[in-house]
Parts: C-alpha cells; structure tokens; sequence
C-alpha cells in the first residue's frame, strides 16, 4: 500500500521511497550527501564534513556551494512540504526520518531483538525480522560510494551482517522449564500382614569376578 511515508536504504544502492514510489536522487555526489546525513539520522553533520568526504579532503574552491545546492536539491525531492526532514541547525545539517525509515535501522533494532532472543532462549520475532533483512541484501552496502569515510562505513555494515549471519546459524535453545519441588509418589500403604521381604530379591548372590573385565 501507498502510504506516502518515507524509508531509505543504504544496505546497498542508495536509495529513497515515498509509499511505494523510488525517488530520483540524481548525481551520486548528491546520492553520497543523503548517505552521510542517513549515516548520522538524528545528528547534525556539519558542512565542513561533507565537503571533506564528497573530495576525500581534496575540494574545490567552491566546495561549499555545490553542496549547499545537493542539499536544496534533496529537500525539494524528500520534503517538498517543507516540514523539517532536512535541517540546518547551529551545528550542520540533519536529517529526521522517522521510526524504521532506515533499513541501517531497523536491521539493528531487529539484531537487538535477536541477540535477546538466543540470550533467553525464547522465540520472537527478531531472528525472523534479520533472516528477512538478510535475504533482502543483496548488494554491497553504500554501492557506488567511494572515499575512505564510506569505505570505512561500508566495512562496518559488513561486520554487522558478519554477526548476524553467526548469530542466525547457533540454534535458540529452549528455555529451560521452571524447576518444581520433585514429588515423591505416594508411598503404597502397606498391606496388615506384610508378607516377608527376601532381601537378596533383584540381586545376584554370586557376583561376577569385576577383575577378569575388560
């Protein structure tokens, strides 16, 4: 279903939806800039970053201008509303996306999930939700992006999948069952006139020589 929300993935191509439509990011510098701003969801990136990451610390002289126009670009495509997803604040821009718009995002929380279920032993939904992500990715992340700082990133990601990858293949154990006081049978009420016990009954009078066995 169209929904008109926004969601993002970098496990991979970047890329953007709205409900069920992709958007056109346009050049993959621009692409690169909505990478790092995902990368920091919620925190301000300051300018002076991504200009030394789009050069790797190599800019023009109007570096500052050309990202300045990624970043109108990306807010006319992203927010065309103009409600605040993409911000400049005293210290950078920032970007607020919403819960589970980040596929970076909600793998995580789901690996979370998972990591508790094999602790406790229980069976939930996590482990489902990072065997789907998996499935999912294809790709390498942040495809196309090049430059030590999204070498770096996508290194990381690589780990994380690493570690879920572990995780998904050791089995959950069940919980082990709540440990009851051991109940004893109810002993069989002993008859009036008890007939006498033969107390060598079950046992062999002449037990083998335990020396001569192997």
């Amino acid at each position: 279903m169209n929904d008109g929300r926004l969601r993002f993935e970098i496990l991979g191509r970047v890329r953007a939806y709205r409900g069920d439509e992709e958007l056109d990011l346009g050049h993959v510098r621009q692409q690169a800039v909505l990478a790092l701003l995902l990368l920091h969801a919620g925190r301000p990136v300051p300018l002076a970053q991504i200009v030394h990451t789009l050069w790797n610390g190599d800019p023009p002289e109007n570096g500052d201008d050309i990202v300045l126009r990624y970043i109108g670009t990306l807010r006319r495509i992203l927010d065309p509303q103009r409600t605040a997803l993409l911000a400049h604040t005293d210290d950078g821009y920032v970007l607020r996306t919403g819960d589970n718009a980040v596929d970076t995002g909600v793998f995580r929380a789901a690996l979370d999930r998972a990591r508790s279920e094999h602790q406790t032993g229980t069976h939930g939904d996590g482990t489902q939700e990072v065997r789907a992500v998996l499935d999912r990715w294809q790709e390498e992340p942040l495809s196309g992006l090049t430059g030590p700082y999204f070498e770096s990133a996508r290194a990381r990601l690589k780990e994380e999948r690493a570690t879920a990858s572990q995780l998904l293949a050791k089995p959950i154990l069940a919980t082990p069952a709540a440990t009851a006081p051991a109940t004893t049978p109810a002993a069989t009420p002993a008859p009036d006139h008890a007939e006498p016990v033969d107390p060598w009954a079950g046992h062999d009078l002449f037990p083998p020589d335990w020396s001569t066995l192997p």
